[in-house]
């Protein structure tokens, strides 16, 4: 390593140990704690409740008189349920109500204010019926003038809930914001029993069953991120997070729509998954001591949301809710595991299965050697006293001497992605125009490239972004979206210094045909594989009056797209939501932490369970703030492969460009310690390459156990003391092979 690269090191190490003063970083949330086999009681019985089904595996019972139900495990003989009408001190009327209730509803009154009202209450009517698989309730919110019908239908192995959208009605003053079916199920006052709730926050967290304590923060997320046609884009600083609150960094989303509840590790789970209305449902998760006693995870069903109604022409104005309520059929199941599979892996292994089931994850056939994932910024704006230019930050012929430098040096498998190809720059291109950066080597060289160099073992990848944008790449009153508030869709980074400090999102009709026109133009000139930023992860809709693209239909819009794309191209995505999985050839800076909420007590990697075997995955840029050793460690533990972004230039010339907050980017400061990192990972993960992740166990604190379908485990320890497994000495920080299996990577 350089002395200059040592430099750097020091610095970005002093850095976050300034950012982050925990101690053993692997006691952090940002890893995952040990299980206790802790044996759990099962509090709840069937006494007072109706059988109304059963199938092979599980027997549905229901309470006329609360309107509660209880669910039997026929495997395991455990019972699960809403929270017993017994169990509800500590809590007001209003969340006694909702505890033990089946349904609960948010409501707009006319000045805007939001109550809860749960079908306990004396004043809502219910109409119970039976139907084929299960029964039906009518609810009629009397007072309110606000009516719907929840159907519940026991499967063989899960519950599901429906609310079609067309028995919703409203005829009063009162409207409707929310609904939230059976939120308490699974739900435990405080830790009288040992297991966790589990998010899909990132690649996956964990909130550990806790003592209440005096926290007023939630978690509640909306799955696929804000809808950006409504929602503000700026969040006010707050200490929900042990990170800092760092604009340069997006926070993590949800790509699932789904969540989890142990009692027991081991023992009994449950897993909730949306299957209908996803679009406008968010993940809520309450630890003990938020507004009641108990944890409790549930999803939320939005029909309505405020936003700003504009009062002048200086843009102030006042919140009110939506006028038309969102319309979705409300449908999410609930699965109940136990034994093995009554935990997060288990929860990760069924989703995967039905993913695949449902044709939406397709067997990686790739084995052996992994990829490495080089991304190289080729050109970008340059900030000067009047106006700009673009400023070369990496010839075509500089990646081909690169290109070389690894195969030469033993990496006979690369994925090289090239930024900022198009006429001025990354941050300057027009996303409407098909052009060429003449000043690295315009369209012949870049062709020449990837003629000469993509093949089996090296695969030549044009980075393309026509979602969230600069003011210099789109024409603001014509291709920005539209909010509800008739305002543009922009986001703003809390320093105003900052040169492009507010970013644009295209109205996503036009993101869509400009996406389509250039992957066609590229594949005319014989380039077969693209990587596209933001427009994975980012469903928002456009709603200028008149011209309505509501958030469901653009992400059937945006489906659409891919798939056509996906006809004559692959595709890579820059992270992306589960809609587009089955398009996915890769996926590009994989999220490795959850949002360090307070309440998360562990990180672990569902995300990466679930697409193990599946989808190629990346971390994100190692040269980025994800070098350390723990964090190389983590990449083998999550099944993870090595990324960065480079140029041929110093960073000192990128101070006055958009790419100023990457600390060390310089391919020749960088190029020994890629191959070392690079031969670290590999080393391991060659051996599992194209297999799934069949378990993970934390068996000591720092110490992991990960394996595979083929029968490889690896052993890791995180920790700077050595380790005895079996037999077998585990040196710190550092990583064993405890079985070889199939040794297909040769």
């Amino acid at each position: 390593m350089s002395d200059k690269l040592k430099f750097i090191f020091l610095c970005l190490i002093l850095i976050s140990s300034l950012l982050f003063p925990i101690g053993d970083d692997y006691l952090s949330n940002r890893f995952t704690k040990p299980d206790k086999d802790i044996q759990v009681v099962n509090d709840l019985t069937t006494e007072g409740f109706r059988l109304i089904k059963e199938s092979k595996k599980l027997e549905l019972w229901f309470d006329e008189n609360t309107y509660s139900i209880r669910v039997k495990n026929k495997e395991s003989g455990y019972i699960w349920g809403l929270v017993d009408s017994k169990n509800l001190s500590g809590m007001n009327k209003i969340w006694k109500g909702i505890a033990s209730s089946l349904l609960t509803i948010e409501y707009f009154d006319k000045n805007a204010l939001s109550y809860l009202l749960s079908i306990s209450d004396q004043n809502v009517k219910k109409e119970f019926s039976y139907i084929e698989d299960g029964f039906k309730v009518k609810i009629l919110y009397e007072n309110l003038g606000i009516t719907l019908e929840l159907y519940v239908y026991l499967k063989d192995d899960h519950l599901e809930f429906y609310v079609p959208f067309e028995s919703i009605t409203e005829t009063g003053e009162f409207k409707l914001a929310s609904i939230y079916i059976a939120p308490f199920l699974g739900a435990v006052r405080e830790d009288k029993k040992y297991g966790y709730i589990f998010i899909p926050d990132g690649p996956g967290a964990l909130i550990r069953f806790s003592k209440a304590s005096q926290a007023s923060n939630i978690f509640e997320k909306r799955i696929y991120g804000k809808d950006y046609s409504i929602e503000n884009l700026r969040e006010v600083s707050d200490l929900k997070s042990s990170r800092p609150n760092d604009f340069l960094r997006e926070e993590p989303t949800i790509y699932m729509p789904v969540f989890g509840i142990v009692h027991g590790v081991n023992q009994n789970a449950i897993f909730g998954r949306v299957v209908s209305g996803s679009e406008y449902s968010s993940i809520v998760a309450y630890p003990s001591g938020v507004v009641s006693p108990f944890n409790w995870a549930s999803v939320k069903f939005i029909y309505r949301q405020k936003y700003l109604q504009p009062t002048s022409r200086s843009g102030s104005g006042i919140q009110v809710p939506q006028k038309k309520k969102n319309q979705f059929d409300a449908k999410f199941q609930v699965y109940f595991l136990n034994g093995k599979n009554a935990n997060y892996v288990g929860m990760a292994k069924l989703y995967r299965t039905i993913l695949v089931n449902e044709g939406i994850l397709t067997r990686n056939e790739n084995f052996g050697n992994i990829p490495l994932s080089l991304d190289f910024v080729a050109s970008e704006l340059e900030k000067k006293v009047l106006g700009f230019n673009v400023l070369k930050t990496t010839g075509y012929k500089y990646i081909e001497e690169a290109i070389e430098y690894f195969k030469k040096s033993g990496v006979n498998n690369l994925l090289v992605l090239i930024e900022g190809w198009q006429e001025r720059g990354r941050s300057g291109n027009k996303i409407s125009k098909f052009s060429f950066e003449k000043s690295v080597g315009g369209k012949e060289e870049l062709l020449g490239l990837y003629k000469k160099y993509n093949n089996e073992n090296v695969k030549i990848v044009l980075v393309e972004n026509v979602t969230k944008v600069t003011e210099q790449q789109i024409n603001i009153n014509k291709e920005a979206g539209t909010n509800l508030s008739q305002s543009l869709i922009y986001e703003e980074k809390n320093n105003r210094d900052l040169w492009f400090y507010r970013s644009y999102y295209t109205n996503i009709k036009l993101a869509s045909e400009y996406l389509k026109e250039k992957a066609s133009k590229l594949n005319k000139l014989g380039i077969a594989n693209i990587a596209i930023k933001e427009y994975g992860i980012k469903l928002y809709g456009d709603l200028l009056v008149d011209k309505e693209i509501y958030r469901d239909q653009a992400k059937k819009l945006i489906q659409e797209t891919i798939s056509d794309i996906s006809k004559n191209m692959n595709i890579l995505f820059f992270k992306a939501n589960d809609y587009l999985w089955k398009y996915a050839d890769a996926i590009i800076n994989i999220p490795m932490n959850n949002s360090q909420y307070l309440f998360e007590t562990d990180t672990v990697p569902f995300l990466q369970i679930v697409l193990s075997g599946y989808i190629d995955y990346y971390v994100p840029f190692m040269n980025d703030g994800f070098f350390s050793r723990l964090d190389v460690l983590k990449s083998i533990d999550f099944g993870a492969f090595p990324n960065f972004i480079l140029t041929e230039i110093d960073n000192y010339y990128l101070s006055k460009t958009p790419l100023w907050y990457y600390p060390s980017t310089k391919f020749e400061d960088w190029k020994d310690s890629i191959l070392d990192i690079y031969f670290q990972i590999n080393e391991a993960l060659k051996h599992v390459r194209g297999y799934s992740i069949n378990d993970r166990k934390v068996i000591a604190p720092g110490i992991v156990l990960v394996s595979y379908e083929n029968n490889v485990s690896f052993l890791i320890n995180y920790t700077k003391e050595p380790y005895e497994y079996n037999g077998l000495k585990i040196q710190p920080e550092s990583w064993i092979l405890i079985n070889k299996g199939e040794e297909s990577y040769e």
